[in-house]
């Protein structure tokens, strides 16, 4: 390849410079096409017959690892029916350090073998579908304020220079932000997007520590690394400090500008010999290699590019439409991507993702022979909002919730709303049905709730990504309360009527506190953003049709002063500090180490039925390694030619031959007059950046996704589980793993397991989890190395990250 078609497909051809979202160049003479990526993680964005799929903190409330497995299989085959070839998705950070973290619903919740496990799981299933997955967004991108200079002219944020520093320690960073990276990059993920914030003060898409040494000589990652759009600041710096791609190829704030840190000026840093082609020839490689991995027939047929636009839903128009450029061609084909599997991977998500809270005196299932005769539904979010189910990137709440808002989110080829799903199942039993969407003026709400046998408020709390803000929630939320007045309509509902269910749908946690212990709210159940099905999947859990079986990704706590706060005050600062300073103990383990009871603990989550746990084992497999062992040395480097440095003349625009679009990135040189590097030491490379490879990886690395030791199978846990109840039901079964007291830290129990089982009454089966070295090791700053402690190891069975059910014993000893 010429050093011309290298840099094509380094650099995105510009915003609307292409079908897609992000758009590469082409390599026309090796059948090559234009790549093209696409949000996102729950489904196709911008086109039309797909589907919505549950969102990735739905799919992680399942706890069911092979549900969520079939998800990324159907997410991959309608992205690969739309002939995309790099599905922007799953997301596994945020990890969900900050409840009010806007853009949490994306991920699987906040632990990180739980987003570890749905993450892997996810970009297997999207792969063997034959779509590149990208998984986003490393690292530490934990709130949306500040996450960009420029992305809002209020007040103080003008003064902004830099986006805030999320400030990692070394320990942290391995076992709880990076933990998830080391799954994917062992499933073989293809890709994964760098972050918009900076990274102890470096931006993550130049951060060499970030990019060369942790992910890719630390855990072996051999993909390519893509830029978030417009989170790129420098040309060569980035190139050599790792980063792969530049997305969409332009500049941020200056979309359709046609100017690019690479492009043309990449295709100059090879010609002068500032970058050194060895590191433009790793770019491409690390790029084509997952594409025909994915693509394991070749390059792909005509039929497998884009057929559909990005930028307009009528079938012809401009070519380029944001630019008002080129002649009227086919925009749109809508070919259908959605199948019968699709809809009942979306739906069993939906179903198995509500979490049911409270049950008092067993008053849910719903049934008229428990004397439940008129039902009446009330909630802004029970109905559909004025302005229909799609708006702009989803930023209609005034009805009910699919979705949080952003570049994730996708067009709802249809909705069954909460009331029109409840509604039906209640009119088959004969009930009477009132419903309103009131939630200010409340005279006619408290006479419907009082003539009521029960009332089911529906409730909802929305947030989503930082380019947006509704209602002055700039992607963040502003607090932990209910939209549309939800806490005064459920305090208003339950005074009238002795029998209220309160469904909360929202994207992350809310306060209950106002009115959990009321006496008439006799339930509660909570549901992550569901898509197309989450009215059919409320009604099914509360009319008993689907036994729930969800549980809480997160804890909800009593007092928000207990979540992690957001910074969205400057403070006379121009680059905002977000220094980690909870550590390792991220979400219930903070709850724990501190003796902190929440209302509802991470795990949690009731059934229709009960399960009895009894039989615990304990099997050793393999002796654990205290220390790790060196990893072998690298295979020698492959040698391309370089030599092919050939006089500027052949990488000119070829003026006459192409008519240039505005805005679109080429990689051709303007000039051919270059200018030499100064030898003498005046280019200021990146600090830390190495020109020649290292000999060996490091200690900790050797393998897809670190040392290859770290993946061995040390322990075979196995229990036995009984349905001690009347009904069918799924039970997501949990292990914890509580590490020994040290000299200078206490416990710290966490999540290595779980497993979901579906029984009927009476029925008995047995759960095995595996214990691998990396599950007991911890980060020794000093040593550089994950290492095992000596001391007793408990491990428990749960229901919850608090109750325990059984538990036994680990010793390890010198």
């Amino acid at each position: 390849m010429t050093i011309v078609e290298k840099v094509n497909l380094t650099t995105g051809t510009g915003w609307g410079s292409g079908p897609c979202i992000g758009n590469t160049g082409s390599v026309p003479r090796l059948g090559i096409p234009n790549l093209c990526l696409q949000d996102g993680p729950n489904g196709v964005r911008f086109t039309d017959f797909v589907t919505h799929f549950p969102s990735g903190l739905a799919a992680g409330s399942t706890f069911n690892r092979g549900l969520i497995y079939l998800r990324g299989k159907a997410l991959g085959r309608e992205h690969k029916k739309k002939g995309v070839h790099i599905m922007l998705g799953p997301t596994i950070g945020p990890i969900g350090l900050k409840a009010a973290g806007g853009r949490n619903w994306e991920g699987f919740g906040a632990d990180p073998y739980l987003q570890g496990i749905g993450g892997a799981v996810t970009v297997e299933g999207i792969q063997e579908e034959g779509v590149i997955a990208t998984v986003r967004h490393l690292i530490g991108n934990e709130q949306e304020h500040f996450r960009q200079v420029g992305e809002w002219n209020v007040s103080d944020w003008l003064r902004l220079e830099n986006s805030i520093s999320s400030n990692i320690g070394d320990k942290e960073m391995h076992e709880v932000y990076l933990w998830p990276f080391a799954d994917i990059v062992r499933a073989g993920a293809g890709s994964v997007m760098c972050s918009y914030n900076q990274v102890n003060n470096t931006y993550a898409c130049e951060n060499s520590y970030l990019l060369n040494y942790l992910l890719k000589e630390e855990l072996g990652f051999q993909g390519f690394i893509m830029s978030d759009w417009g989170s790129q600041h420098t040309g060569v710096y980035s190139a050599l400090a790792g980063l792969d791609m530049t997305m969409p190829g332009t500049i941020f704030n200056d979309w359709l500008g046609g100017k690019s840190y690479w492009g043309p000026q990449l295709t100059k840093a090879v010609y002068n010999q500032t970058l050194p082609q060895r590191r433009l020839d790793d770019m491409v490689i690390r790029i084509l290699a997952p594409f025909f991995f994915c693509n394991n027939k070749g390059v792909p047929k005509e039929n497998d590019n884009p057929n559909f636009s990005s930028w307009t839903y009528n079938s012809y128009g401009q070519q380029y439409p944001l630019q008002k450029y080129g002649s009227t061609v086919q925009q749109n084909w809508h070919k259908e991507a959605r199948s019968k599997f699709s809809d009942q991977v979306a739906l069993n998500i939906a179903r198995e993702a509500v979490v049911l809270l409270k049950n008092k005196e067993s008053n849910l299932p719903i049934a008229r022979t428990n004397g439940i005769k008129k039902i009446f539904i009330s909630g802004v979010a029970a109905g559909a909002d004025p302005k229909g189910f799609n708006c702009k990137d989803q930023q209609c709440v005034n009805g009910v919730l699919t979705t949080g808002w952003g570049s994730a989110t996708v067009n709802n080829p249809y909705i069954i709303t909460p009331y029109e799903a409840i509604s039906q199942k209640a009119k088959g039993q004969g009930m009477l049905v009132e419903f309103s969407t009131e939630a200010w003026k409340f005279d006619n709400v408290e006479e419907l709730a009082a003539n009521s046998d029960m009332s089911i408020v529906i409730v909802n709390a929305n947030a989503g990504e930082g380019y947006i803000q509704v209602d002055n929630n700039y992607g963040d939320r502003n607090n932990f309360s209910l939209w549309h007045n939800g806490d005064e309509l459920i305090s208003r509902v339950s005074q009238r009527c002795r029998k209220t269910v309160v469904v909360v749908n929202s994207v992350g946690p809310v306060n209950m506190e106002r009115w959990i212990e009321k006496e008439s709210i006799v339930a509660v159940i909570f549901a992550a953003p569901l898509g197309q099905f989450v009215g059919q999947a409320i009604a099914d859990v509360l009319f008993g049709d689907v036994n729930p079986s969800g549980k809480l990704p997160f804890t909800i706590a009593r007092d928000d002063q207990h979540y992690v706060p957001l910074i969205d005050t400057l403070n006379g600062s121009r680059s905002p500090q977000d220094t980690f300073e909870r550590g390792i103990h991220l979400d219930y383990r903070f709850f724990e180490k501190n003796q902190i009871e929440p209302r509802f603990e991470f795990g949690y989550g009731l059934s229709y039925t009960d399960f009895q746990f009894s039989d615990l084992r304990i099997t050793e497999i393999k002796t654990p390694l205290k220390k790790l062992e060196q990893s072998n040395k690298y295979l020698p480097a492959i040698k391309l030619d370089e030599n092919n440095v050939l006089d500027p003349k052949v990488a000119l625009f070829p003026i006459g031959t192409i008519d240039p679009v505005p805005g679109f990135v080429y990689p051709y040189l303007h000039d051919r007059n270059l200018s030499s590097p100064n030898n003498n030491g005046g280019f200021d490379y990146p600090l830390g950046y190495k020109p020649d490879p290292v000999p060996r990886p490091p200690l900790a690395g050797g393998g897809a996704g670190g040392n290859p030791a770290l993946w061995n199978l040390l322990y075979e846990i196995k229990a036995s589980i009984t349905n001690a109840g009347r009904y069918r039901g799924g039970f997501a079964v949990q292990m914890y793993i509580e590490f020994p007291k040290t000299p200078s830290s206490q416990p710290t129990k966490v999540l290595r397991g779980f497993d979901k089982v579906f029984l009927d009454p009476g029925e008995e089966t047995q759960v095995k989890f595996n214990i691998l070295q990396r599950d007991l090791s911890v980060w020794d700053v000093m040593q550089q190395g994950w290492i095992i402690q000596n001391g007793t190891y408990k491990v428990y069975i749960s229901t919850t990250s608090r109750e325990n059910k059984l538990y036994g014993l680990i010793q390890i000893c010198c």
